[in-house]
């Protein structure tokens, strides 16, 4: 059972109040939050309450910015922001522990080189159980960590890392066939047929192996009507626009009722092709 408490890392000054805010709206989620106290100036009780805290939680949450802010004298003058960072990245090893890093305000210029160093640390290593995220909305952030929270509760199923995870409706199953049959000649591919009268619980199978594909594919030709909720339904699953992996979501434009036919959002692509 993943944790709802969750470690909400201490930030810069130029974030406190968007901390503040983040905390009163993961405590109307229904998450617990530590630490709920100010930063500790005393260096050893910093370290040894943030410690207990990432022990005590499921999943962080650190907020980055411009500011590089106070550091540890006691680890090398790291930052607090980039300390607190390393401790829960070494905790993720676990796979069980989630880290979402928010940049919530892009910086066109950072006057400080080591927050410079830190921030492209973060954006190039991302590893598995992190997320990277620039949601302006507290509220958007809290549902799509409940999202990644629910599915990591949720157990693994035998699954394969690949290129691309194309899914279709057994309605479209020809023109799906032969559309895989030429993708499969160039990439690894990963397919799902999704028969809805079968009772199989295909949102948990698709949710888990798109976490394990660079890319997912709902393609619809006859089956629009299924496609487009299922697309939105698993884009919210997997975390909505904190999610990891991108989704085409593509149809063929005959029937002409496809032409109106797409889904909008982050990470998302939505097309309608000929043929």
């Amino acid at each position: 059972m993943i944790s709802k408490t969750i470690f909400l890392a201490y930030t810069t000054p130029e974030h406190e109040s968007l901390r503040e805010q983040m905390m009163f709206t993961l405590f109307k989620a229904g998450f617990s939050v530590l630490p709920t106290s100010e930063m500790p100036a005393d260096e050893h009780k910093l370290k040894s309450e943030t410690e207990s805290a990432i022990q005590s939680a499921g999943c962080s949450i650190h907020i980055v910015g411009s500011e590089y802010g106070r550091t540890l004298t006691s680890e090398n003058n790291l930052s607090v922001a980039e300390w607190q960072f390393n401790q829960c990245r070494r905790r993720a090893s676990d796979g069980h522990f989630k880290v979402f890093i928010w940049q919530p305000v892009h910086a066109d210029h950072i006057a400080d080189a080591r927050q410079e160093d830190f921030l492209i640390s973060l954006q190039h290593n991302i590893e598995a159980n992190m997320t990277y995220t620039n949601t302006p909305s507290t509220i958007q952030l809290a549902d799509d960590i409940r999202s990644v929270l629910e599915v990591s509760d949720k157990p693994e199923l035998q699954l394969n890392h690949t290129e691309i995870f194309f899914v279709s409706n057994f309605t479209d199953e020809q023109t799906a066939s032969e559309i895989t049959d030429m993708l499969s000649d160039v990439t690894d591919i990963e397919k799902l047929l999704i028969d809805q009268d079968s009772g199989v619980d295909y949102s948990e199978r698709t949710s888990q192996q798109m976490l394990k594909s660079k890319l997912a594919v709902v393609y619809f030709k006859e089956s629009a009507d299924w496609a487009i909720p299922f697309a939105q339904q698993i884009w919210k699953k997997i975390g909505g626009a904190s999610a990891s992996t991108p989704i085409l979501v593509i149809g063929d434009e005959d029937p002409d009722t496809n032409r109106e036919k797409k889904f909008s959002a982050p990470h998302v692509v939505s097309m309608i092709v000929s043929g």
